[in-house]
C-alpha cells in the first residue's frame, strides 16, 4: 500500500510539474537577456501575436488599395508585391521571431536609456495617444503649424548673374527633381530598420469623432485585438507606452543633429564618353558659353535647355561621385574635370555655395542615422544573450482572411 501510494504521489507530482512547466515555467524562461534583464517567452509570444495582427491589418488595407487601383497596372503590381512581402513574413516563423526579439531587445535598451535620462511616459500620455489616434481632441483639433520656408530668396552676385543669365532666380527648393530623375538618382534614404524601435503606431487610421464615437471605436478595436491576437488592454497599453518612450528617447539622442548644412547651386553637361567630355572641356577653356554647350552636347534632357541648371541642392540628393565632386568645389564659376558616374561623364560648374537649413527629409535621415549609430554602439557595450527556445513556439495566430494568402 505504501509503495502504491508513493508511486501515485510521484505520478501526480510528475504530471503536476509537467503542467506547471508547460503552462508557466516555460513561459517565464528568457528568450533573451539584456545585461541581466530577462525577456520572457510569454512577452515574446504576446508581441509576435501583436506583430502578426499589425501585418494582417496592413495586408487587408493593401488589398483594398489593390482593388481601388486595379485599372492602373503599375499601382496594382506595387500593392501586390507589398502584399506578397507581408504574406512571406507571416509564413516564415524564423523571420518574424527574430524581428520580434530584436524589437524587444531594443526596447529594453531604450528603457535603460530613458531611466538614465529621467524620461517617463505617464498613463495620461498613453490615453492622449489613444485619443489622437482616433482623431478625438477634447481640447479642440490642434492647428498644424505652417512649414517653414527652408531658406529665403537669395541675392545673387553680379558674377552669378553673369554666369547664369537665363535665370535670375534659380530653383530655390531643395529638390532638383528633374535632374534627379534623369541623371543623378538621389541616394537612397536610409530607412528605420526593423530593429531600430517599436513597430509602426498600432492604431487604425484616425478620423475626427465625438467622445462617444472615440470610446466606441476604441472598445471595438480592443475587442478585436483581444479576440484575434489574444492581447488584452493592459498589454496593449504597455506596447503603446514603449512606442512613446522610443519617440522621447529618439528626440533626446538626436537633439544635437545640425539643422543647417552646405547647399550648392550647380549646372552640368552630361556626355556619354571621355572623348566627348574632353571636347567640351577644351571648348570651355577656349571661352565657349557653358549654356550653349549644354544645349548642344548634354544628354540630360531635363535641363540642357536651361543651361544644364540643377538648381540648389543639399547632400544626399545626387549619386556619390557627382556629390563628392561638386561639394569639394570652392570657387564660384569653377569648372570641374569630367566626373564619371553610372550615367556618363559630367562637366560641372559651381554657381553658388552657402549654408542653409536642411530639408525636413534630410533632417529626418540624419537623425535616424545618428540614432541607429547610438543604438548599435550601446548594444556593443552591453551583454546581450539570445536563446533559441522560441523557435518552435512562434505563434501562428491571428491568421490571414481567406483569399489573402496567395
Amino acid at each position: 500500500l505504501i509503495v502504491t501510494i508513493t508511486i501515485a504521489v510521484a505520478v501526480v507530482l510528475i504530471l503536476g510539474y509537467g503542467l506547471l512547466d508547460t503552462f508557466y515555467l516555460q513561459n517565464m524562461r528568457p528568450v533573451a537577456t539584456v545585461d541581466g534583464e530577462k525577456i520572457t517567452l510569454e512577452q515574446f509570444q504576446a508581441r509576435a501575436r501583436f506583430d502578426r495582427f499589425q501585418l494582417i491589418q496592413n495586408t487587408i488595407q493593401l488589398a483594398q488599395y489593390q482593388q481601388l487601383f486595379q485599372s492602373d497596372p503599375n499601382s496594382a503590381n506595387y500593392f501586390t508585391s507589398q502584399i506578397q512581402l507581408n504574406v512571406s513574413k507571416l509564413n516564415d516563423p524564423n523571420q518574424l521571431g527574430n524581428q520580434v526579439i530584436d524589437e524587444l531587445i531594443n526596447e529594453a535598451i531604450i528603457r535603460r536609456e530613458a531611466q538614465k535620462l529621467g524620461i517617463t511616459v505617464t498613463d495620461e500620455e498613453v490615453d492622449k495617444a489613444f485619443q489622437e489616434a482616433f482623431g478625438f481632441f477634447p481640447s479642440g483639433t490642434p492647428t498644424t503649424a505652417p512649414t517653414a520656408t527652408p531658406f529665403s530668396t537669395a541675392t545673387y552676385s553680379p558674377q552669378q548673374l553673369t554666369l547664369a543669365p537665363y535665370t535670375a532666380t534659380p530653383t530655390e527648393a531643395p529638390t532638383p527633381t528633374q535632374a534627379a530623375e534623369a541623371t543623378e538618382t538621389p541616394a537612397e534614404t536610409p530607412q528605420a530598420t526593423a530593429t531600430a524601435g517599436p513597430t509602426s503606431t498600432p492604431f487604425p487610421t484616425p478620423t475626427p469623432m465625438t467622445e462617444e464615437g472615440f470610446k466606441t471605436g476604441l472598445d471595438n478595436y480592443l475587442t478585436t485585438l483581444k479576440t484575434e491576437a489574444q492581447i488584452d488592454e493592459k498589454t496593449f497599453r504597455e506596447i503603446v507606452r514603449s512606442s512613446l518612450l522610443y519617440e522621447k528617447v529618439f528626440e533626446a539622442i538626436t537633439k544635437d543633429v545640425p539643422v543647417e548644412d552646405e547647399w550648392v547651386w550647380a549646372r552640368h553637361i552630361l556626355v556619354a564618353t571621355p572623348e566627348e567630355a574632353a571636347v567640351v572641356v577644351e571648348a570651355l577653356k577656349s571661352g565657349a558659353d557653358f549654356a550653349q554647350l549644354a544645349a548642344q552636347f548634354s544628354t540630360d534632357t531635363s535641363n540642357k535647355d536651361r543651361g544644364g541648371d540643377l538648381g540648389w541642392f543639399e547632400r544626399g540628393q545626387m549619386v556619390s561621385e557627382f556629390e563628392n565632386a561638386v561639394f569639394a568645389m570652392t570657387e564660384i564659376g569653377q569648372i570641374s574635370e569630367p566626373v564619371q558616374t553610372q550615367f556618363g561623364y559630367h562637366i560641372i560648374q559651381l554657381l553658388g555655395k552657402e549654408r542653409r537649413p536642411v530639408s525636413e527629409s534630410r533632417l529626418s535621415t540624419l537623425k535616424q542615422q545618428k540614432f541607429n549609430s547610438w543604438l548599435e554602439e550601446t548594444k556593443a557595450s552591453l551583454k546581450i544573450e539570445r536563446s533559441d527556445n522560441w523557435v518552435s513556439k512562434v505563434p501562428t495566430v491571428p491568421t490571414l482572411p481567406p483569399g489573402l494568402g496567395f
